[in-house]
This record gives structure tokens, sequence and C-alpha cells, in this order.
């Protein structure tokens, strides 16, 4: 199998957990959680502000925009995808 075909077969098994799937884990926990800690650590060791504060107020804006850049992946993903099928 060539790196084509194996990478059109791992986005096919990535879509085909569906696109709120998608959204929920890749965007709102992964990219969400992961921004908000860093963000709430950035605001700690260089502002000094409280840490606990900061990820409570991290914890409300990043997973919500986690939605958006979610959706946004999972249509490229498809753009990817297509491109692959294509060739």
């Amino acid at each position: 199998m060539d790196d084509a075909a194996l990478e059109l077969q791992k986005l096919d098994a990535l879509l085909a957990k569906g696109k709120w799937y998608f959204i929920v884990v890749f965007g709102v926990l992964y990219w969400g959680m992961l921004t908000s800690l860093v963000v709430a650590l950035i605001h700690y060791f260089i502002l000094g502000d409280p840490f606990w504060a900061e990820l409570q107020r991290a914890l409300y804006i990043y997973p919500i925009s986690g939605i958006l850049f979610g959706w946004f992946a999972w249509v490229q993903i498809h753009r990817k995808r297509d491109k692959l099928r294509a060739q």
C-alpha cells in the first residue's frame, strides 16, 4: 500500500466516527482544554496571575473556540480526503 492510500484509509476511519464526535473530541477536548492549560500557565509564570483563576477563565473561552476549531479542521480533512480520492 502506498502512502496516499494509507493516508486515505486513516482519514476515512477518522471521518467515519462522525462530525460531532470529531468536533467535540479534537476541537473542544484536545485543542480547547490544552490551549486553556497553556494560556493559564503562561499567565501564571509571566504575568503572575493566580493559576486557578486564569484556568477557570480560559476554560470558558477556549473550549467554546474549540468548536470553531474542530469544525474548521473537519472541513480541512474532508478537502484533503477528496483531494486524495481524486488522485
